[in-house]
């Protein structure tokens, strides 16, 4: 099983690599820093743009775990450039095992301050986009209390 985990903050020797990292203990596993790409606002192309090269990465991974700090009670810049630019998967469609992200367990991570006030929202969110993406999401965490969890229900899935 090929996980591969996908860390959404600016910031690569952070909190939320610190908590993948504990996630994913004795598990292996790959991390694709979204910030060492350059991937374009929807609509916005560019020949630097690695969107393609990202989801090319992705299509290879079984299961990904995807992480983010809060900011502004809300996932990173990002993550949200990230997932606005997954529209460009309606043009191949989604539904068949081609795609992308079709069938993909995800799991999903959030960590920092003002957690609790901002969950529900991310929460409602990142489930819309897995259901939007037919992904099967494994869960989403955000308190570190359940890190260790976590990690036995994806040691679990191997």
């Amino acid at each position: 099983m090929r996980i591969l985990f996908i860390n959404a903050s600016p910031n690569k020797e952070g909190m939320t690599v610190k908590w993948g990292e504990k996630i994913l203990k004795d598990i292996d596993y790959t991390v694709l820093h979204l910030v060492d790409y350059s991937i374009n606002q929807l609509g916005q192309m560019t020949e630097e743009d690695e969107f393609d090269k990202v989801m090319g990465v992705i299509k290879q991974a079984d299961v990904l775990v995807i992480g983010t700090p809060i900011y502004w009670w809300d996932v990173t810049g990002l993550l949200k450039t990230f997932i606005d630019r997954w529209t460009d998967l309606f043009e191949y469609g989604l539904d068949t095992p081609e795609a992308p992200l079709y069938q993909k367990s995800v799991f999903w991570f959030v960590q920092g301050s003002a957690a609790e006030e901002a969950i529900s929202g991310i929460r409602q969110m990142l489930s819309n986009v897995s259901e939007r993406f037919l992904m099967q999401e494994l869960g989403m965490i955000y308190q570190k209390k359940d890190i260790a969890s976590s990690n036995e229900r994806i040691k679990q899935m191997r």
